[in-house]
């Protein structure tokens, strides 16, 4: 049993895949409103090598929140692995409603599948406004796109109700980021589960981020009851595996095998 998410939105690629993962230089402009500034580089050239030594097909590359809209190096990454044969990448960037689009189509066209939403933190205090958000909404439904959605679970359900108003597919970040204390019982986890069947597919991915007081080992064992609910609500086709390589704020906490470790172990526990 393979969880083929990533396979479904890279339209139809063969292999196993990294379903999130960034790329970036420090010395990139920084958004103006972040909650982390990275003092590294994570290189194009050496995640590929992390790839290529796991035996991976290809991977999606999630625009950092702490780059914002400007997309322009992880479009040049794009461009970079098109010459590399072995290997199939896509992309999802960042857009704002109140700036003026850039060419949907042309992005398309060098491989962006999908537009981040980030609602943690600070960013999601707000509710997301749907007379703001619904022309934005529509024409990356237009272009094919998903909408990936990173938000606390407590803050998920009515987000969720807007963008499947809107968006034909939507994908959800690291477990839905549930209430540590109680999972099960969040209500972005249950909404998640009860959204239409095909629409939503989950990330299983950062269980530190889920789990962030604990051991990164820990945080991982911890997330098995949450990746078997969604294997049996959702099935393997509407779920992805994302190493989260580097693991900006957890870059020391574990390595690439052990994240691919973990989803190893949650597919034998399922």
């Amino acid at each position: 049993m393979h969880l083929t998410g990533a396979n479904v939105l890279m339209g139809g690629v063969e292999g196993r895949l990294d379903g999130h993962a960034h790329v970036f230089r420090a010395d990139l402009p920084m958004s103006g409103v972040r909650r982390y500034t990275p003092s590294y580089n994570a290189t194009l050239a050496d995640y590929v090598k992390l790839l290529r030594s796991a035996d991976l097909a290809g991977s999606i590359l999630v625009q950092p929140s702490f780059l914002g809209t400007d997309n322009s190096f992880m479009l040049d990454a794009l461009d970079a692995v098109a010459e590399m044969p072995d290997l199939t990448f896509k992309g999802v960037v960042v857009l704002d409603p109140d700036e003026n689009l850039p060419d949907l189509d042309a992005m398309s066209a060098a491989g962006v599948i999908g537009v981040r939403l980030n609602r943690v933190g600070p960013m999601g205090d707000q509710p997301l406004d749907p007379d703001a958000w619904g022309p934005l909404l529509r024409r990356v439904d237009d272009a094919g796109w998903h909408v990936e959605v990173h938000s606390e679970g407590a803050r998920l359900a009515p987000i969720l109700s807007v963008l499947l108003d809107r968006c034909r597919t939507v994908v959800v970040d690291h477990f839905g980021l549930p209430d540590p204390q109680n999972p099960l019982a969040c209500p972005g986890h249950k909404s998640i589960l009860s959204a239409p069947n095909g629409r939503v597919l989950v990330k299983t991915s950062g269980p530190y981020r889920v789990f962030p007081k604990l051991l990164s080992e820990h945080a991982a064992a911890l997330c098995t009851p949450i990746f078997d609910s969604f294997l049996n609500g959702l099935g393997a086709e509407n779920m992805l595996w994302g190493s989260d390589w580097p693991w900006t704020r957890f870059e020391n906490h574990h390595s690439y095998p052990e994240a691919l470790d973990w989803v190893e172990r949650w597919r034998e526990a399922a």
